[in-house]
């Protein structure tokens, strides 16, 4: 049932994980079983495969799932097809860089009332782990359970955007020109790069900001 379940609320494939021990076990009981049925030769060769199946399963599995292949090798290009995970994961202290060369840009007296809005929390865990070496303010974001961090004690009304289009941002802020773009040294392409790369840099809220909060709250 569980499986159903995930399989219709189209769930990953690792949900189930802490199953697959408990029904590896239990297929090993019956394997075991079976093969006392058998002579001995062909005891041994279910031994064998036994063995050497896994072994192969884990060699590609490894070779697959683990970050092992150099970036843009054609090792790397056939993982990439597989999963992005290791695609997006590259170019975050950069993105972080880049906004801290924005937020120099500020005047001086508009950076206490400057603030960084990140639309998902792979910019905002960036933000957070490498922002303080910058001298970076702590990101806010609308997306799950930052929202309910808030946006600080001052209403921002400089804002540095990142994870928006120009035409997302401004349905929220007044003005919103791009001040920088978000770029990585291996030249991947991944979300940041294709879906919304320019760092943008907005003031005026259009809304009270309690409202507005109100309005950038996501699940993603």
């Amino acid at each position: 049932m569980p499986l159903v379940l995930m399989w219709a609320m189209a769930g990953r494939a690792y949900y189930l994980a802490p199953a697959y021990p408990m029904l590896l076990a239990a297929g090993i009981v019956q394997l075991e079983q079976w093969r006392a049925t058998l002579t001995a030769n062909r005891s041994r060769l279910v031994l064998n495969t036994t063995w050497t199946l896994p072994i192969i399963g884990g060699a590609i599995s490894g070779a697959l799932m683990l970050p092992l292949a150099p970036i843009n090798s054609a090792w790397w290009h056939v993982v990439r097809q597989v999963h992005d995970n290791f695609v997006e994961e590259i170019g975050w202290e950069e993105l972080v860089a880049s906004v801290a060369e924005v937020y120099t840009t500020v005047p001086a007296s508009e950076q206490a009332n400057t603030a960084i809005l990140a639309s998902n929390y792979g910019e905002a865990g960036a933000l957070n782990l490498y922002g303080p070496a910058y001298g970076l303010p702590a990101p806010i974001s609308g997306v799950n359970s930052y929202w309910l961090r808030g946006y600080g004690n001052i209403e921002p009304t400089t804002l540095i955007v990142i994870g928006y289009t120009q035409e997302a941002a401004q349905q929220f802020f007044a003005s919103c020109a791009q001040a920088g773009q978000i770029t990585n040294r291996y030249g991947v392409e991944n979300e940041e790069t294709r879906n919304h790369a320019a760092i943008l840099l907005c003031r005026d809220p259009r809304q009270p900001w309690p409202r507005l909060w109100q309005q950038l709250r996501r699940f993603g």
